[in-house]
């Protein structure tokens, strides 16, 4: 055999055992890899079901109405929870200020857009370190507060519910000098010990800011409800509801069970100041003034929208009568200001249609000057050319004339010549035929 056929071998050999090694470390590799992505899958499957679950639990099976508690969902659930818990509630609190401030510029017209800054102290039996400036629960910054005027001066004492006679009504009920009103929804911007500091919340109009001031100066009292306006009906059996789903509350702490246990509707202010305002003054409006200030801020949308459009037309408007240039009647004007018209001379181009047909006028004008100037002109050279032709006609007359007589002249001159001639005598000269 060739030793090159056997060297050939040898690498066949070597090629061999290469790929053979390689093809097993692939079907390793790949058995290795195949059992990964089976694992993942598996867990994305796992991972999906418990997102499905826990979006069940969340928001409840919205395939199927809830029956009972645990299927109404956390979110269902904790609100709730939240209704139960109606927020802070502070009563008699004594206004100090409300200040007016600029929240932003009106976008048309650069009107300052003013919000109210409002400062009150509460009776001391209430406690606002939650919302002071560096409290435990510093959360509570920027809490809403819907604010009340509460009819009532600021200082009298709340009636208890309990051993409250007619004349005692009736006399805390003269103190009342107006009926409770809405003032408006404001934020926690800062408290210290007994005193709130609050910024309006949203868009504030001059009727309301002057609401704000007036109740501020009277001195009468304010009704502050933090996070959550008061109801006006009887609180919830809260023992009944503990007791007909125990489970649902058994993993509550000491301190909300307590709570739910020894509830009383401390939000009823019907019931802590009687004869003082009647109950449907204060409901839970708390979704309602929640869609007015919604459909408050679309009409302030749809207004700026329209007072845009408005600000275009009129822009169109006064560019069109600057444009025309012709006088506005007073009907005219009261649709834009001084000032729009004054810039839309301004910006104005080019000469106006009455500028441009009085421009056209005078150049009319001056026209028909030329045109009267070269009729005149006309009228001159043909009377000067009818004086021409009857000179010509004139002097070819005479010429036919003069013409006639020459011919007549040379006729007698060659009748003379010819005699002459006959007779052998001199002829007679032309000029003394003709006479000259």
């Amino acid at each position: 055999m060739n030793v090159w056929n056997k060297v050939f071998y040898a690498l066949i050999a070597v090629l061999c055992v290469g790929f053979t090694v390689l093809a097993a470390n692939k079907y390793s590799l790949t058995k290795e890899w195949d059992a990964k992505i089976e694992a993942q899958n598996a867990k994305i499957a796992q991972l999906q079901e418990e997102i499905a679950a826990l979006q069940i639990a969340l928001d409840g099976n919205p395939l199927k109405a809830a029956e009972t508690w645990d299927e109404l969902g956390l979110r269902v659930q904790r609100d709730r929870l939240d209704a139960l818990f109606r927020g802070d509630v502070f009563f008699n609190c004594a206004p100090l200020e409300a200040l007016t401030f600029e929240v932003d510029k009106d976008p048309i017209t650069q009107d300052s857009i003013l919000g109210a800054k409002i400062a009150f102290t509460v009776p001391a039996t209430y406690g606002l370190s939650a919302f002071a400036d560096a409290g435990t629960d510093a959360f509570r910054q920027g809490s809403v507060a819907y604010v009340f005027d509460s009819g009532f001066v600021a200082g009298a004492e709340a009636t208890e519910t309990e051993n409250v006679d007619d004349e005692t009504v009736a006399e805390t009920a003269e103190v009342a000098a107006v009926e409770p009103r809405y003032l408006g929804a404001f934020k926690f911007v800062g408290a210290a010990e007994t005193q709130a500091n609050l910024e309006s919340v949203g868009i504030l109009t001059e009727e309301e800011l002057t609401a704000i001031q007036e109740s501020q100066q009277s001195g009468r009292a304010w009704i502050v409800c933090v996070d959550r306006l008061p109801m006006n009906a009887a609180a919830p059996d809260v023992a009944s509801l503990i007791e007909a789903d125990p489970t649902t509350f058994a993993d509550l702490s000491e301190e909300t069970k307590t709570y739910f246990q020894t509830a009383k509707p401390k939000a009823h202010v019907s019931e802590l100041f009687p004869g003082l305002c009647d109950a449907s003054q204060f409901v839970d409006y708390q979704s309602v003034l929640a869609r007015k200030l919604e459909t408050r801020e679309t009409e302030a949308l749809l207004k700026a929208r329209r007072s845009l459009a408005l600000q275009d037309l009129t822009r169109v408007l006064v560019d069109q009568l600057v444009s025309i240039g012709a006088e506005v009647d007073e009907a005219t004007q009261a649709l834009y200001a001084a000032e729009d018209f004054e810039a839309a001379a301004a910006r104005k181009l080019v000469p106006s249609y009455t500028e441009q047909q009085a421009t056209l006028d005078a150049e009319l004008e001056k026209m028909e000057g030329y045109r009267d100037l070269a009729k005149s002109k006309l009228e001159e050279a043909q009377a000067r050319v009818a004086e021409c032709q009857a000179a010509i006609d004139a002097t070819l007359a005479e010429n036919v004339r003069l013409a006639s007589e020459i011919a007549q002249a040379q006729i007698a001159l060659a009748e003379n010549a010819k005699q002459k001639s006959e007779n052998g005598g001199e002829p007679t000269t032309a000029f003394a035929l003709s006479g000259i």
